[in-house]
C-alpha cells in the first residue's frame, strides 16, 4: 500500500516539474480591433490613358478624311467643321488660307459660327482664277499641334446679278456638297421630268428642268410652287427662281423655289441692285444687257459721233433709273421718250451716276440672252470653253472659209446683236444649204464654244438652221 501511495506521489511531482517548464501567461496579448475608418486603396483609372501625339494624328487623320475628297474649285462660300471629337477630347480647329496666286481678296476664312462651324468666305466677283492653300491646324494643352492642308482654286468671278443662265449652272455644278450659290437665282429651261406628282395638300411639285445647251447639266426644282405649278409637263419652257444648292450630290433648287411662268421671264432688279452698290468709280466686271423703257433724252444723237445720251427705267424701279451713256447702234439715231430698248455694256457709277458706260450699244430686245452668252465666251482664257453646247442667232458678217463639197462644211463668222466687238467664227459649220450661205444671211447656231488661240469660235461639228 505504502508503494503505491509512493508512486501516486512521485507521478504527481514529475508532471507538475513538466508543467514548470512552460512559459508563463501574465497579461492577455494584445488585439487588433477592426477599423470604422475606410482603408485607403489605389484603385485602377477609370480615365485612359491617351498618348497626346497619338490623339492630335487622330484629328488630323479625321479632317483629312473629311475633306480630302472636296472640289478644288470653290466659286461660292462654304462651310467647314470647328471641332474635332478623339477619344471623348473636342479639340477647336484653326483654319487659315494662304493665297498661292492671283487676287490677294480671293478667300478669307470667317468666324466660328452658333453651330460650331466655319465659314470660308469667297469672293464671287474674284478678278482671276485665284489659287490657295486652305490649312487646319489642331493643338493640344501643351502646344503640339498638327495640320493637314487643302489646295483649292477660287475660279475668275462674275456677278451672280449679271450672269448668264449657263454660269449660273456652271456655278452650282461646282458647289461643295451642301453649299449654296449667294442669294436667289433665275433660270429659264424646259422640264424633263416629274419627280413628284403635284400635290395638292402642300400645293407643290418637284421637277427637273435643263437650260438650253446644258441638258447634262440638269437642275431639280425641289417643291416648286406657283400658279399653274400643278398643270406642268415634261417639254414645258418654264423660269424658276430660288436658292441653288448642292444636295448630297444633286444641284438642285431648294424647296421654297418659286414657278414663275411658263417662258422666259428676266428679272432685273437683281441686277439693278447690284449696280447700285456700286462705289463711285467702280464698274461690274463684265458686260452685261438690260432691257428698259426710256424716260428721258439726256444728250441728243450726234451725228458727227453717231451716239445719243438717254436713262431708261427697268421692270417699273424708277427709284434705279439708268443712264446709257453715248449710246450707239442701229435706230440710236430714231430713239424717243417711251421707246423700249435694250442695250448692252458695261455697268459703272459715274460720279454718283450709275450708267452704261460710253461705247454701250443698242441691240434688238430679244437678243438679251444671246448677246449674255457672247460676252461670256469672251472672258474665256485661252484653250478653254463654255460648259454644254450653246445656242446663238447672228448676222454672217465674212466668209472665211469657203464651202467644202468633200468635207460638206463652211467657215463663217457671225455678229450677234449688232456687236462688232463681239464676233463669233463658226468653224467648219454644217447644215443644209451651207453650200449657199453668204454675207449678211441670219442664222442659229449650235455648238461648243471656246477660245482657240484667241478666236472665239464655235468648235468644228458646229450646226446650224437658217
Amino acid at each position: 500500500m505504502k508503494r503505491i501511495v509512493a508512486y501516486i506521489i512521485a507521478l504527481a511531482l514529475f508532471v507538475a516539474a513538466f508543467a514548470g517548464c512552460s512559459a508563463p501567461v501574465d497579461e492577455p496579448a494584445p488585439t487588433v480591433e477592426p477599423s470604422n475608418e475606410p482603408t485607403e486603396t489605389v484603385e485602377p483609372s477609370a480615365e485612359p490613358v491617351v498618348d497626346n501625339t497619338q490623339a492630335l494624328e487622330n484629328a488630323a487623320a479625321y479632317i483629312k478624311l473629311m475633306y480630302k475628297k472636296s472640289a478644288v474649285k470653290t466659286p461660292a462660300d462654304y462651310q467647314v467643321v470647328g471641332f474635332a471629337v478623339v477619344d471623348g477630347v473636342s479639340y477647336q480647329i484653326q483654319w487659315t488660307v494662304e493665297i498661292t496666286g492671283g487676287a490677294e481678296d480671293a478667300v478669307v476664312v470667317g468666324e466660328l459660327g452658333e453651330d460650331k462651324m466655319v465659314t470660308i468666305d469667297v469672293n464671287e466677283a474674284c478678278a482671276e482664277d485665284s489659287e490657295y492653300t486652305l490649312t487646319a491646324t489642331i493643338a493640344d494643352e501643351s502646344g503640339a499641334s498638327v495640320s493637314e492642308s487643302f489646295a483649292h482654286m477660287v475660279p475668275k468671278g462674275f456677278d451672280l446679278g449679271t450672269a448668264s443662265y449657263d454660269e449660273i449652272v456652271s456655278a452650282g455644278y461646282e458647289l461643295e456638297e451642301g453649299a449654296a450659290l449667294e442669294g436667289t437665282q433665275r433660270l429659264f429651261g424646259t422640264v424633263v421630268s416629274i419627280d413628284t406628282p403635284f400635290s395638292a395638300e402642300y400645293n407643290n411639285i418637284t421637277v427637273t428642268m435643263a437650260v438650253k445647251g446644258m441638258e447634262e447639266y440638269p437642275v431639280q426644282c425641289f417643291r416648286l410652287a406657283g400658279e399653274g405649278a400643278d398643270a406642268l409637263a415634261v417639254g414645258d419652257e418654264i423660269t424658276v427662281e430660288g436658292t441653288i444648292k448642292n444636295y448630297k450630290g444633286t444641284i438642285e433648287f431648294d424647296a421654297g423655289c418659286a414657278y414663275i411662268g411658263k417662258g422666259e421671264i428676266l428679272n432685273q432688279a437683281k441686277l439693278l441692285e447690284n449696280a447700285y452698290a456700286l462705289e463711285e468709280g467702280a464698274a461690274m466686271l463684265n458686260a452685261t444687257a438690260l432691257k428698259g423703257v426710256i424716260t428721258s433724252i439726256d444728250t441728243p444723237f450726234s451725228a458727227e459721233y453717231n451716239n445719243v445720251t438717254v436713262t431708261m427705267v427697268c421692270d417699273g424701279i424708277e427709284d434705279k433709273p439708268i443712264q446709257c451713256y453715248r449710246l450707239s447702234g442701229e435706230g440710236a439715231d430714231k430713239l424717243a421718250v417711251g421707246d423700249e430698248i435694250a442695250v448692252f455694256g458695261i455697268i459703272k457709277n459715274y460720279k454718283g451716276t450709275i450708267e452704261f458706260d460710253a461705247g454701250c450699244t443698242l441691240i434688238p430686245a430679244d437678243a438679251v440672252t444671246g448677246v449674255k452668252i457672247v460676252a461670256r465666251a469672251y472672258t474665256l482664257e485661252e484653250g478653254a470653253q463654255l460648259m454644254g453646247t450653246k445656242t446663238l442667232t447672228g448676222t454672217i458678217a465674212s466668209i472665211d472659209t469657203a464651202f467644202s463639197a468633200e468635207y460638206g462644211n463652211i467657215t463663217v463668222t457671225i455678229v450677234v446683236g449688232g456687236l462688232n466687238d463681239y464676233a463669233i467664227q463658226c468653224f467648219r459649220m454644217k447644215g443644209e444649204g451651207a453650200d449657199k450661205l453668204a454675207v449678211g444671211d441670219v442664222i442659229t447656231v449650235t455648238g461648243v464654244i471656246k477660245n482657240y488661240k484667241g478666236t472665239i469660235e464655235f468648235d468644228a461639228g458646229c450646226t446650224f438652221t437658217k
